[in-house]
This record gives structure tokens, C-alpha cells and sequence, in this order.
């Protein structure tokens, strides 16, 4: 997967007319109850390097880095935090890079999983869809918001006596977030 990568990013910077982009979205939402006392954070960060394939410059293709953390705390907290990485697209529905629709698999997602006190090691795969908005700050610089929704699909656990046990289990987030984007030619 990484040699295939590296082999597409090669094809893509040879390219003269290619564009290249660095952007970065990050999200926090929190909501509590004082009736259960429960308390809920969710923090999702995600940066995205790419290269644009043609001279319209409207199809970037590049790498996804994930940074999601989960915390849900009643009488007990339960935690769940991953580093996920994989192929991501952003498609720009026109030629002024304004409103875009993006997409990302990430096939590695590993972290760790607090439940009820009890720590594991976890690993899955996950995705990541969203459509957003940028406006320009100055030639190379962008700005803007976008709607993402998130899933992380956990498949194995790892006990603190490094016992594998395959799981069946997902997280959802359907959150706003503030995009900041560094795009140059």
C-alpha cells in the first residue's frame, strides 16, 4: 500500500500542471445531561496532503491522518482514541475551489479503548465523507467550514495480558468543522 502510494504521488508530481494542498479540519462537540450525569466530548482532526490531477486543478489525491478521541463519562469514563491513516479524494465542484466534496478510507486505525476501566489495544478501518466550503485569504491560502461524517469500524481488541479478540463494534460523528487550507502550484 505505501510503495503503491508513493508510486501514484510520483506520477501525479510529475505532472507540471499539478497543484498541491495542505489542509487540515478539526472539530469538538460536547454535550452533557444532569439528569444521568453524562457527559459526552468528541474531537476529530484530520490533515490532508495532496496533488491535483489535471490542469483544472479540481481532483486532489493524496493521504489522509486522522485524530479522533471519544469520551463518554458517567459514573465510569469511557474512552476511545485512534491515529487512522489511508487514501483520500477531495473533488471541488468547480474551477474557484470553493465548494468541494471529499471522501477518505483509512485502512489503518489503531488506538486505544477504555471501557468501564478497563484499557485495550484496538484496530480497524475506517471513512470519512463530507462536503465543506473555502474562501480565499490571499493566493495560497483558504479557509472555511465543512459538514464530515465519520466512521470507525473496530474489528480486533488487544487485553492488557495481550489477548487478541476479534470485535464487531463502531463510532459515529457527524460534525461540523473548521477547515484551514495552504494550496500552492
Amino acid at each position: 500500500m505505501k510503495k503503491l502510494f508513493i508510486a501514484l504521488l510520483f506520477v501525479f508530481v510529475s505532472n507540471v500542471q499539478a497543484a498541491f494542498m495542505i489542509q487540515t479540519m478539526s472539530g469538538y462537540n460536547s454535550s452533557s445531561d444532569s439528569n444521568t450525569s453524562t457527559t459526552i466530548t468528541d474531537t476529530n482532526n484530520h490533515l490532508f496532503v495532496a496533488a491535483s490531477i489535471g490542469q483544472r486543478a479540481r481532483l486532489y489525491i493524496g493521504q489522509n491522518i486522522s485524530l479522533i478521541s471519544q469520551q463518554i463519562k458517567t459514573t465510569n469514563t469511557n474512552k476511545i482514541s485512534t491515529t487512522e491513516l489511508g487514501p483520500r479524494m477531495t473533488y471541488f465542484f468547480s474551477d474557484d475551489n470553493m465548494f468541494y466534496f471529499t471522501a477518505a478510507w483509512n485502512p489503518y486505525a489503531k488506538g486505544k479503548r477504555t471501557v468501564s476501566n478497563v484499557e485495550t489495544d484496538i484496530s480497524g478501518w475506517s471513512y470519512l465523507t463530507g462536503l465543506g466550503a473555502e474562501l480565499k485569504v490571499n493566493r495560497a491560502l483558504k479557509i472555511g467550514g465543512s459538514l464530515n461524517y465519520h466512521a470507525l469500524n473496530v474489528t480486533k481488541s488487544i487485553d492488557s495480558s495481550n489477548v487478541a479478540t476479534e470485535v464487531s463494534h463502531s463510532y459515529t460523528s457527524l460534525m461540523p468543522m473548521i477547515n484551514l487550507c495552504l494550496s500552492f502550484r
